[in-house]
């Protein structure tokens, strides 16, 4: 070993030792000064040069740096083999995991072996066991999961000093991360690298995989809702068609025929449906797997619940800055569902406005409500024509709580009036999808547009407004628009749902409709001034348009229909796992100042066993986390009962033991390149493997690396020695100074 001293700051010495030099010069010149004898000076000066140069010293942050050479302590190599599900899918005719075996038999242990070095052999997936050359053969590919972070760890404690090196057969899929922080400092306390081979290709296998189906949590009785089926399809080539089928109770109820296509991509398919009574149903989509060569189908059955009752009134709040023809034809397009009831608040002059299908004498007389008690009945708040004068920014603040924590949903419809650059910065801009542009274009220059849908709406419930072979043709035969209001982008997670078919803003073509989360509610946008023309077009039928209206209205609103809310926090919902769960009460229409009251939370299974039942209090704005374990793959069903055990709200939540493996089938190089690189190893690709002699030497280069020059650092002086030698100076200096009545 050798050793030799350095300064962290050499610049604290270099100043500190001339400084120390002219403080004893002085403090030696002003003894003598005051008389005293030559040997005296020279004791204190003496004293108080060793503290100056202890502490010049210290001010460099000195510290010692040694390089160890070590020889290797034990002549052994763990070889991790990979045997999870992932590792048996078929690439030319051959398992990955059969590639795996046949490259350890072939290359690796004999190279070892020529190496002289024993080799341990650990089977891995979600946990690690110990094998021999028969067992490794004998070994399925049926893990449900890759914890490559437990294999290391395993490898590295499996004795009393750690192995040469950890050789790994894999291809990198390595789906549970919990244990990662732990083996990643086990390695670089070893100092042992890590050696990964990867198995299989770099864009990953055919997959289909039906992710999960999708339904509202209620639905009325006699109105049309989705159930929706989201699937997944990767590197597909020529994958051929194949069905699906819907199921209610257990019964078959529909199925269709899906052409999948060519290339990767997510998509939903829908199903629409409509219950007559009220009641709970379980609904289940099977995905039948086509008959093709080298596909592999993850998941091919979900379920959803929805309980069909008779939701509370829907009272839609239409605000208007002066008259349109839309309020006239969205009135027109309600007609048709009772539990929708439009209120219409229209200004007519700066000091009056008119009030229509309100329900009593007294109601937004005043105008625009001011309260969040005025606004509570109603659900949903559309807004048109109106400019940020119209609003008082107190107004626009009970507005914003309306929807945040209320759970309404607010809509601005219009043309270039509604959309004024005006409203930038304003609290109601924060509130909705996009950004204002600050200019709306020259008024009166605007041609006939068409509304183009993007995929991603054409697959939303809102806007399935026909049957699923018409209704891409239904917004294929929108006529043409005339006015439409410029916003310049949509904001980070909103959903952009229609553009212009040319006009180009700063970030692409302009957005004409959007919506996003915001709080416990929904935001939107329509930013055309004539969209009632939909509804006079020849070409169009007039309930495709009253459907939209309606449909939207409901998603706009679907929060708050419950008196209490239950949401699903953000987590891996898989079996044998804690289900996070936030449960708010929301405000009655009358009082949103409700005091606490208790509510039973009650979970149950698919066969409605109680799981879980306790009991929480709740009040308006104070939402509450709670959890249930989830022990078995089920549908279960989070209940909220009131004082009286009645119903008050319910959700269903599908708990799957998701296979991890195929959520992404390609090799996976990148983390075990990491790996490497932490330890000082190595990651190749198992084509990349030449030969039992060229793999040997890469091998042997890695171990004796992390072997050689181990640089330690150790701070000098900061020791007792030295603090010890520090204080007596210090001490003695004050015991002569007293003698010799010194100051």
């Amino acid at each position: 070993m050798t050793a030799h001293l350095v300064f962290g700051f050499p610049l604290g010495w270099q100043i500190g030792l001339p400084i120390a030099g002219a403080l004893l010069v002085t403090m030696a010149w002003s003894l003598r000064r005051d008389g005293l004898g030559w040997w005296r000076v020279a004791a204190l000066t003496g004293l108080r040069s060793v503290t100056l140069l202890i502490l010049a010293f210290l001010a460099g942050r000195p510290t010692w740096v040694s390089h160890e050479v070590e020889a290797p302590n034990k002549n052994s190599v763990v070889l991790l083999m990979d045997h999870s599900e992932s590792m048996s899918l078929e690439e030319d005719h051959q398992t990955r995991y059969a590639r795996a075996v046949k490259l350890a038999r072939e290359q690796v242990l004999p190279a070892l072996k020529a190496a002289g070095w024993q080799t341990d052999v650990l089977l891995f997936a979600e946990d690690v066991q110990a094998a021999d050359g028969a067992q490794l053969v004998a070994a399925k590919p049926d893990g449900r999961r890759t914890n490559l972070a437990r294999a290391i760890t395993r490898a590295l404690s499996a004795s009393a000093q750690p192995p040469l090196a950890i050789i790994a057969l894999t291809d990198g899929a390595a789906n549970e991360p919990s244990e990662n922080s732990r083996a990643v400092a086990a390695l670089v306390d070893a100092h042992t690298p890590f050696i990964g081979i990867g198995f299989g290709s770099d864009t990953g296998v055919q997959t289909l995989t039906l992710r999960q189906a999708e339904g509202p949590p209620t639905a009325p009785p006699r109105q049309q809702f989705n159930i929706g089926a989201r699937l997944e399809v990767v590197n597909a080539e020529d994958l051929p068609a194949f069905d699906l089928l819907l199921m209610r109770d257990g019964q078959l109820l529909k199925h269709k025929t899906i052409t999948a296509g060519k290339g990767s991509r997510s998509w939903v398919e829908n199903f629409p449906l409509t219950e007559e009574a009220e009641g709970t149903h379980q609904y289940a989509v099977q995905l039948m797997p086509p008959v093709a060569h080298g596909l592999t189908c993850v998941e091919t059955l979900a379920t959803t619940t929805v309980r069909i009752t008779n939701e509370k009134e829907l009272r839609v709040l239409y605000v208007q800055g002066a008259l349109t023809w839309d309020y006239k034809f969205i009135n027109l397009a309600l007609h048709g569902d009772p539990m929708v009831k439009l209120t219409g608040l229209i200004r007519t002059s700066a000091h009056s406005v008119f009030r229509q299908n309100v329900e009593s004498a007294g109601e937004l007389l005043g105008g625009f409500p001011s309260t969040l008690e005025e606004m509570a009945p109603f659900r949903v708040v559309v807004l048109s024509n109106l400019r940020p004068s119209d609003l008082t920014p107190a107004q626009q603040e009970v507005l914003a709580r309306f929807c945040s924590e209320l759970g309404g949903g607010v809509m601005m419809i219009g043309g270039a009036a509604t959309f004024d650059s005006s409203w930038q910065g304003t609290r109601l801009e924060q509130l909705l999808p996009v950004v204002f542009a600050s200019s709306r274009g020259v008024v009166g220059l605007d041609r006939p547009f068409h509304l183009q849908l993007t995929d991603e709406a054409l697959q939303h419930p809102v806007f399935q407004v026909a049957d699923a072979s018409g209704n891409r043709a239904a917004w294929d035969r929108l006529p043409t628009f005339t006015e439409y209001g410029r916003v310049d982008a949509a904001k980070p997670g909103a959903q952009v749902w229609a553009f212009h078919q040319d006009d180009m803003g700063p970030n692409g073509r302009r957005i004409l409709m959007a919506s996003q989360r915001y709080g416990a509610g929904l935001s939107a946008v329509l930013c055309v001034q004539n969209f009632w023309r939909w509804r006079l077009a020849k070409e169009s039928d007039p309930q495709t348009f009253d459907r939209f209206w309606r449909q939207l209205f409901r998603y706009l609103s679907e929060s708050s229909r419950q008196d209490v809310a239950i949401h699903f926090a953000d987590q891996e919902l898989r079996p044998q796992a804690d289900i996070r769960l936030v449960v708010e009460k929301q405000p009655a229409p009358k009082n949103v100042t409700e005091p606490r009251q208790n509510f039973v939370v009650l979970v149950e299974d698919g066969q409605g066993k109680k799981v879980q039942e306790q009991t929480l209090e709740l009040s308006v704005g104070r939402p509450v986390e709670t959890s249930f374990r989830a022990e078995k793959e089920d549908m279960y069903t989070v209940k909220v009962l009131d004082a009286h055990r009645v119903l008050i709200a319910s959700r269903s939540i599908q708990i799957r033991d998701v296979n991890m493996e195929f959520q992404d089938t390609a090799r996976n190089m990148e983390q075990l390149q990491q790996w490497a690189s932490i330890s000082g190893g190595l990651a190749l690709r198992a084509e990349d493997c030449h030969g039992t002699g060229d793999l040997l030497s890469q091998i042997k280069e890695r171990v004796e690396q992390s072997h050689h020059d181990r640089l330690t650092r150790k701070p000098a002086g900061v020791n007792g020695g030295a603090l010890g030698l520090l204080l007596g100076c210090l001490s003695v200096e004050y015991v002569l100074r007293k003698q010799w009545s010194l100051p």
